[in-house]
């Protein structure tokens, strides 16, 4: 290997690397620029920019879910794949082929079944494989396309030839991953990026778009409604599903919100509902439609397999198509090749055999260290290396593979050549297998030039999985400089927009209010804590009566406003409110107590995952720091039970808090969901403001209390500043009622909740343009009732107590709360319970 390669960081790996040396002992020439580039870096450099790409997905919310475990955090190596341009046309005309030959394979299977008749196929393979769905015999897809997206994994071998070791046919996941690390990688590297001439991602994702909105039934193709289906936020790739439907413009929709009525299928949305005529689905193909498929299944839609049949949807990719991941089809594909294309297939399959056939499954049991063994609808990381295996374990699966020898097929994997990655700032030698992605475009099939490069930590790894220990972004080279162009088009008719009023389903409309609700708990909990601890500071280790009365309210009032009881209020109280700090962290570190800070992050950054397709990056990258200042106040008690950096850390959270309220007012539009969301932080406010009166201001104490008790209320309502100015700094209930209470001009007075949400109510949908709904009279009477009092009536004493203060807080409390109420039955309807029919 030439000097200037082992030179470029403190480590090269013997026997060189396999891809950028083809096996030789001379660097390749496009891997020429680029590993010059890095040298020129040097290792620190290139360590604080794989620090900054860490930085930009991590803002970006960038994960992956391992079933039964905890989202991991997306690692992308900074050392990217090059493919020149020579190499990319072998693979891109490659994998067009089999992506066609698995177009006429799946026409075939669903329809006159030839293969099976010329015994070309044998029947187990097909009619013992889960992935056939009988139900979907027959049902010709609209245009034809069986196959409209294709996923291959591509493997290259230490002697340089290209295998496939897998076809992902029913849902392919990882092209948003790959369009994600290009964004980061630009970022990051914007000049080698640049003087690569690397070929752009957006024109595959334009041919996406087209595709699909060329499979919309007939006379829906001008305007179709586009949606994508997805699990759930606690799928693996949900990041991946936002990010799409975010990308792309499509709604991202779960089974729930949609039905199926009249014939097609509908997105239950605020207002009326819209037919749907595409779904791009990211769910396996037997949970679909738990009336003909899986039974049990509540991520789906009833009756959609009917409306495929009768064709007024098109979902893709086409029920059914998951059947050609058989993993014991790729030894049969090189016959079908030649009997349906005529040709030999420009890329094998890794070598593969069927137990099914008696010789092969002896040879396979007779040398399983030689294999890999998979089982027919097993993930790939469930796969079996013989090699691996104990006596006893071994002894097992040969009971397993005579018991049901057409369910398993054998992989002899190739050793997979490496590429350089970046890791502890030396360059190391890392296994690399690069998933690439295709769409029926036109006459053929469009691959998306690079893809999704995943490397494994151990060099003899024979298994590839989304697990491993990190991605690359794969750069293929252009012959020469691309046109720089975005992801929209300039048309030059004028298209219908979906209306924004329509756009979201009830679901996401639901989050969102209960997004702004959270946010308003949190934020309100955050500035009345702050104030305690300043408090607590203030009077520990000091005889200041009067403080430490006041101090007593604060903490009662916390409890009262946050419900976490018995807190500060119970039996107990005298005791805990002496020494607050073990009682004050449950109250805002305990996730499992309703109404607890901890619990209420969670419950919003749960919300505004569901949603997080309607949310822009800049909202995302501050909703991820609130969970890190969460963990600072979790951190080593210190004096006062808490952190020495708690108080930086609420400020921190403040911060975020803020940063969102703004990105909402400033950044979002105007549509829908923006009026739900903010109704649910002007319901909340409102609310969190009348507790904080009732606790605060409705009892008369000391006027030495009261200061400090009237003081710490305007600071948690940020009005203190205010105050000041009006009152000049005396104490005034009639000046803190009127600033509170009625003041229309200030942002944090109850008057200004009230008639903001009156705004949001009456931009809502509602069934009659004639007559107020539900929601807007029970604001209308709130704020009658609030125009209607004087605040030197209301800061009259009677009793030790303000009791016309309080009366008008309970009423406005009773309101409120029906106007909330009279919000979710109106447009949060629950949905309708599905009856199962048929077993598990």
């Amino acid at each position: 290997m030439s000097t200037d390669v082992v030179d470029l960081l403190p480590y090269a790996p013997p026997g060189g690397w396999d891809e950028m040396t083809g096996g030789g002992d001379e660097v390749r020439p496009h891997w020429r620029y680029l590993l010059d580039s890095l040298s020129r870096l040097g290792g620190v450099e290139l360590e604080r920019r794989r620090v900054e790409l860490d930085r930009l997905l991590h803002d970006d919310g960038v994960s992956t879910v391992v079933p039964g475990d905890t989202p991991r955090h997306w690692v992308l190596d900074p050392v990217p794949l090059l493919v020149d341009s020579e190499e990319w046309r072998v693979i891109e005309q490659g994998l067009t082929q089999r992506a066609e030959l698995l177009e006429l394979v799946l026409a075939d299977l669903y329809g006159p079944r030839e293969l099976l008749r010329k015994g070309m196929l044998p029947p187990e393979l097909l009619f013992g494989d889960p992935g056939f769905l009988r139900p979907c015999d027959g049902v010709v897809p609209r245009r034809g396309h069986h196959l409209v997206f294709h996923s291959a994994d591509v493997a290259r071998d230490t002697a340089g030839r290209l295998s496939v070791m897998a076809d992902r046919c029913q849902a392919p996941s990882g092209a948003g991953y790959a369009l994600e690390n290009r964004i980061v990688m630009t970022r990051v590297f914007p000049s080698i990026f640049r003087d690569s001439h690397v070929h752009r991602l957006a024109p595959f994702f334009r041919a996406v778009r087209s595709t699909l909105a060329s499979l919309a039934p007939e006379g829906r193709e001008q305007q179709p409604l586009i949606v994508i289906l997805t699990p759930g936020p606690w799928s693996d790739t949900y990041f991946e599903h936002a990010f799409l439907a975010s990308y792309l413009g499509f709604p991202l929709v779960q089974g729930p919100d949609l039905e199926v009525r009249d014939g097609a299928v509908w997105l239950r949305s605020v207002g009326e509902a819209q037919r749907v005529d595409v779904v791009l689905r990211r769910i396996d193909d037997d949970w679909c439609d738990p009336l003909e498929l899986r039974p049990e299944s509540e991520l789906g839609i009833p009756g959609l397999v009917e409306m495929c049949r009768r064709g007024t949807v098109s979902v893709v990719n086409p029920l059914g198509a998951g059947v050609v991941e058989h993993p014991a089809l790729a030894a049969f594909l090189p016959t079908l090749a030649r009997h349906l294309l005529g040709q030999d297939l420009h890329i094998p399959s890794v070598p593969t055999w069927w137990c099914g056939h008696g010789d092969e499954r002896r040879m396979v049991l007779g040398a399983l260290d030689r294999f890999v063994l998979r089982k027919v609808r097993t993930a790939p990381e469930r796969a079996i290396v013989g090699a691996e295996l104990s006596g006893e374990q071994r002894d097992e699966l040969v009971r397993r593979i005579e018991a049901h020898p057409h369910q398993w097929a054998a992989q002899e994997l190739p050793a997979v050549a490496t590429t350089p990655g970046f890791e502890s700032g030396a360059l190391v030698a890392r296994p690399s297998v690069l998933r690439t992605f295709s769409v029926a475009h036109e006459s053929s099939y469009l691959l998306l030039p690079g893809g999704l490069t995943r490397t494994a930590h151990d060099v003899s790894s024979p298994i590839m999985t989304t697990t491993s220990a990190a991605t690359k972004d794969t750069w293929v080279l252009a012959s020469e400089p691309e046109s720089q162009a975005g992801f929209l088009t300039v048309s030059s008719s004028a298209a219908a927009a979906l209306d924004p009023a329509h756009a979201i389903s009830s679901r996401v409309a639901e989050n969102l209010y209960w997004m702004g609700r959270y946010a308003e708990r949190a934020e309100d909990t955050v500035r009345l804590t702050r104030v305690i601890l300043d408090r607590r500071n203030d009077t520990a280790g000091r005889w200041n009566p009067s403080a430490t009365e006041s101090l007593g309210v604060l903490l009662t009032t916390l409890t009262a406003v946050t419900g976490t009881y018995p807190g500060f209020s119970g039996d107990d109280g005298d005791e805990v409110r002496a020494r607050p700090e073990e009682r004050l962290r449950e109250t805002l570190l305990d996730a499992e107590r309703g109404g607890s800070l901890a619990h209420d992050l969670a419950a919003l950054l749960a919300s505004a995952n569901t949603v997080r397709d309607q949310l822009s990056l800049d909202t995302w990258m501050v909703l991820t720091t609130l969970d890190e200042d969460l963990g600072v106040l979790r951190g080593r008690p210190g004096t006062y039970g808490f952190p020495p950096t708690a108080r930086v850390a609420l400020s921190g959270m403040m911060k975020s808090l803020l940063a969102l309220s703004g990105l909402v007012n400033e950044s979002m539009v105007r549509d829908s969901g923006w009026w739900f969301l903010d109704a649910g932080r002007r319901v909340e406010r409102a609310l969190l403001l009348l507790g904080l009166l009732r606790s605060t201001v409705v009892e008369v104490r000391e006027p030495a209390v009261d200061v400090l008790v009237f003081e710490s209320l305007l600071m948690t309502a940020e009005s203190v500043v205010t105050f000041r100015r009006r009152s000049r700094s005396r104490l005034d209930a009639v000046a803190l009622l009127e600033l509170l209470l009625a003041d229309p001009t200030n942002p944090r007075s109850l008057a200004y909740q009230i008639e903001r949400l009156g705004e949001s109510v009456a931009e809502m949908p509602r069934s009659s343009a004639l007559r107020r709904s539900p929601e807007e009279r029970y604001v209308l009477e709130a704020s009658t009732r609030l125009a209607l009092v004087d605040p030197t009536d209301l800061s009259a004493v009677s009793g030790g107590r303000r009791a016309e203060l309080a009366a008008l807080v309970d009423d406005l409390t009773v309101l409120l709360g029906q106007a909330a109420a009279a919000i979710a039955d109106s447009h949060f309807p629950p949905l309708p319970a599905r009856q199962f029919v048929g077993g598990a």
